[in-house]
């Protein structure tokens, strides 16, 4: 029964640890100003500090979807396969429904977002379950290979343009490129491509197996594949060969040269960009699973309900940046609207564009922490069918 605590422990802290991260960039995404907000990680234009501060939760969205299908991997343990299915079509049907719905207004805060929604991670997520939900029916090894051609195989259509396929080309951005979707006055725009993100769903529920290894052998496999993961996305990114539309090239100084290079493509998540970061994700397994202290029992808490600090932490940082910027301005008009619209030139902070970002950042994660601590404890305690859509 212990072996099974720390498993689940380890998990619950990289989960926690990704959606504190994942508060950080929306964070900026409020408070940010000019380029810090509109081209964050654009080497010409940019410094390190603002790069890193968007580049490092870039972390956020591959694992936070690879450990959805670890999830769901474990959910199988005690349902049939139809009931499995069940799950994951009906969880993935009702994320869709919430980013369309209350979870779009709480991003605009704005009647914009009915005729203006956009496919962002929720529905990322929903689809990518809703695809699980039928491939769990096949044979692992065609779930493998039709994880991997996802994966590994979808730079190969960068090189097409949605031109390409007339009136269906609305279908390709769907799948693959990113972009808005233009239906009369109905504008679907489309942040997060589909295919690589249901090949990493795929991926997590084919990894899931491993996680119930004995914990020495798990954690040689946790260590190997997330170097081996890291030391190929680096190698392949060096060439410039394949794996991100992006080419990198070097720069005098050379911290351009670094962005550069660092800089993978997350729209549509590239092949490097996901090697890279889900090599990161299973280092961070491995080291988080063992005994540690009690500083990490907020990142297990909030770990235990993601989904209620996703849906909380929105529209908390919304309101304290509307309020911010009638503090400094005296107008916060862009802040309302699908998409927010971008601030007038002449709004600038006083002081480094980053420190709002930051300041609101801790402010949120420390006025989430105790609702996620109950409501993880709610949730240990109860097996009500409804919390687990939440």
């Amino acid at each position: 029964m212990q072996v099974k605590k720390e498993r689940f422990e380890a998990l619950d802290i990289l989960r926690g640890l990704t959606i504190v991260i994942m508060a950080l960039d929306h964070c900026r995404h409020f408070f940010a100003l000019g380029f810090v907000y509109l081209e964050p990680t654009n080497v010409n234009i940019t410094n390190l500090e603002v790069f890193f501060t968007r580049w490092i939760t870039h972390f956020a969205a591959p694992t936070f979807i690879f450990l959805a299908g670890i999830g769901l991997y474990f959910a199988s343990g005690r349902r049939t396969k139809s009931e499995l299915a069940y799950l994951a079509i009906s969880r993935g049907l009702w994320l869709i429904f919430l980013e369309l719905t209350i979870v779009g207004y709480f991003w605009a805060f704005s009647p914009d977002f009915i005729t203006h929604p956009k496919v962002g991670v929720l529905f990322a997520i929903g689809v990518s379950m809703i695809s699980v939900g039928f491939l769990i029916y096949l044979p692992k090894y065609i779930i493998g290979l039709i994880a991997l051609s996802m994966i590994f195989g979808h730079n190969l259509l960068d090189s097409i343009t949605v031109d390409s396929f007339d009136n269906f080309g609305w279908i390709f951005q769907l799948l693959h490129a990113p972009g808005t979707i233009v239906f009369g006055d109905f504008e679907l725009l489309v942040i997060y491509p589909f295919i690589p993100w249901i090949g990493v769903m795929a991926a997590g529920y084919l990894f899931g197996p491993v996680v119930k290894y004995q914990k020495q052998r798990r954690k040689k496999v946790f260590l190997s594949f997330g170097l081996g993961l890291i030391i190929f996305s680096l190698i392949l990114r060096y060439t410039n060969l394949y794996g991100d539309p992006q080419i990198w090239t070097t720069y005098i100084p050379f911290d351009m040269t670094l962005i550069s290079f660092l800089n993978f493509t997350k729209y549509p998540a590239s092949l490097i960009y996901i090697s890279f970061f889900i090599g990161i994700a299973l280092l961070l397994m491995f080291a988080f699973d063992r005994k540690l202290g009690k500083w990490v029992e907020p990142l297990r808490d909030f770990g235990q309900a993601p989904f209620f600090f996703y849906i909380l932490h929105i529209p908390l940082i919304h309101i304290m940046a509307i309020i911010f910027a009638y503090t400094m301005f005296g107008q916060a008009d862009w802040l309302f609207g699908a998409p927010l619209g971008k601030n007038p030139e002449v709004l600038n902070y006083l002081s480094s564009e980053l420190i709002p970002t930051y300041v609101s950042w801790i402010t949120i994660v420390f006025l989430l922490y105790f609702p996620s601590k109950w409501f993880a404890k709610l949730k240990l305690r109860r097996k009500d069918w409804w919390l687990s859509y939440l």
